[in-house]
């Protein structure tokens, strides 16, 4: 099998752009999807503001 290409911050907000015109529609049985989407996102902004934020520290004088 090929190597699954990772999922982006990127991809993440396109995919929630997509979820909210699909609730839209067809309504709100939908929502736990656009939840865990935006969940997801929110994870990984935390993660990568807190390895910023370690690797500011560790690189101050």
């Amino acid at each position: 099998m090929g190597h699954a290409k990772p999922v982006t911050v990127g991809d993440i907000e396109d995919v929630l752009d997509i979820a909210a015109r699909v609730i839209d529609k067809f309504g709100y049985k939908y929502w736990p999807i656009f939840e865990r989407l935006e969940a997801e996102l929110e994870c990984r902004s935390s993660r990568e503001e807190r390895l910023k934020a370690r690797l500011d520290r560790s690189v101050a004088p």
